[in-house]
């Protein structure tokens, strides 16, 4: 196949280049900066036209203070880049099947009690929703004739190379891995093998389309995460983190306190319900592969 991802030059992008193209796949990256195609209309749609997948990652790294510089560019970096892949997708005479738009589980309230599937109407009404929100919206209203469309809401993945794991990995090795504020708000994740695997599904399972959940069925406490991520990392003492302190910490590590206190709990019901099955479902598999086999 050849496939174009847009936004690829980072941890997830990166991840999903290096196994399509040890398929044999042509991967063509989209990015501003690099020995890339650069984000102009001509050159996008050279290489769009005639591919067989499109999947955009772009958009501005979420982890930071949400200042309104911050904000506009958060949402900017989203509107605007699916805004152009759908003007060239437009204007291809060939344009490719599926187009694969990066979406988030930050559209959902922080749930404790019940789980958020793709059909339950439990969307939150802060800052990052509605940037999904919006996000969604003008993604859905770019239809092509031809040309299937998915928003991937996708939770945290976790792997090796980059991401939220490392940093907590380090965290857990150094004994500064105990339970996050009250330690019982929900943790939805991915491993990124699963995350590969799912955009693999989606392209061979024509009948997908819409909104999917990218997410483990296995979501866990952050107690219950962090204490997993100690077992597997042979730390068996971790200090925690009450929430003043995480308050506290944000304002100098420059990141929102919500982005780890706020509860995520998502469930892929269509991806179950589509036969999609996960190689990692389960926490303990995915900290033991993460922290102990090579990669």
């Amino acid at each position: 196949m050849k496939i174009i991802i847009a936004g690829g030059t980072g941890f997830i992008g990166s991840y999903l280049n290096k196994k399509f193209t040890a398929e044999g796949h042509t991967v063509i990256i989209i990015a501003r900066r690099g020995n890339f195609v650069k984000w102009n209309p001509a050159d996008m749609r050279n290489v769009i036209e005639n591919a067989d997948v499109l999947i955009n990652l772009a958009g501005h790294n979420i982890n930071c203070r949400y200042t309104e510089v911050n904000k506009n560019l958060i949402l900017g970096s989203r509107i605007q880049s699916t805004a152009m892949l759908g003007n060239v997708l437009a204007e291809c005479r060939n344009p490719p099947p599926l187009w694969i738009n990066a979406s988030a589980t930050a559209i959902y309230k922080s749930l404790y009690t019940v789980s958020a599937s793709e059909d339950a109407n439990l969307f939150a009404d802060d800052f990052l929703a509605q940037v999904v929100k919006r996000w969604e919206s003008d993604f859905v209203k770019l239809r092509t004739p031809a040309v299937r469309q998915v928003a991937l809401r996708t939770s945290v993945v976790l792997g090796r190379n980059g991401g939220a794991f490392t940093r907590l990995h380090m965290l857990a090795r150094l004994g500064l891995g105990g339970a996050v504020g009250s330690g019982k708000q929900m943790f939805s994740w991915i491993h990124y093998e699963d995350y590969y695997r799912v955009i693999r599904f989606i392209i061979e399972n024509k009948g997908i389309s819409g909104v999917v959940n990218c997410t483990s069925p296995g979501a866990a406490t952050n107690a219950a995460f962090m204490k997993a991520l100690r077992k597997a990392s042979g730390m068996p003492l971790g200090i925690p983190a009450p929430e003043f302190v995480v308050q506290h910490v944000s304002k100098f590590l420059n990141f929102e306190p919500d982005l780890i206190l706020n509860s995520s709990w998502v469930y892929p019901k269509v991806l179950l319900n589509a036969g999609f099955v996960f190689k990692y479902p389960e926490l303990k598999q995915a900290l033991d592969d993460l922290v102990h086999q090579p990669e």
